[in-house]
């Protein structure tokens, strides 16, 4: 038996990590609306970034490193309106 947890190491084999210790569970990072459309404007910006430096036009290339700034402020701003994660 294990003095930290409490538990036989047989049982302990056929727990997951969940259950033995709570700190593994998910706390539901990135599983929101607010995550997602902040992750998807910034690889839209990456990928326009990309192509754009591909067809050599710098003042795209720079406007599409404006939008990548734009998706990191994007997530605070959206969890702040409601659009984070939900408690469950």
């Amino acid at each position: 038996m294990s003095a930290r947890t409490g538990i036989t190491e047989q049982h302990a084999a056929e727990l997951t990590m969940a259950e033995q210790d709570p700190s593994f569970g998910d706390p539901g990072h990135g599983h929101s609306r607010a995550a997602w459309t902040s992750v998807l404007v910034m690889i839209a910006a990456f990928a326009l970034g990309t192509l754009f430096f591909f067809l050599d036009m710098p003042m795209l290339v720079w406007a599409s490193a404006g939008l990548l700034l734009v998706g990191m402020v994007l997530w605070p701003i959206l969890m702040r309106t409601g659009l984070g994660p939900k408690d469950h």
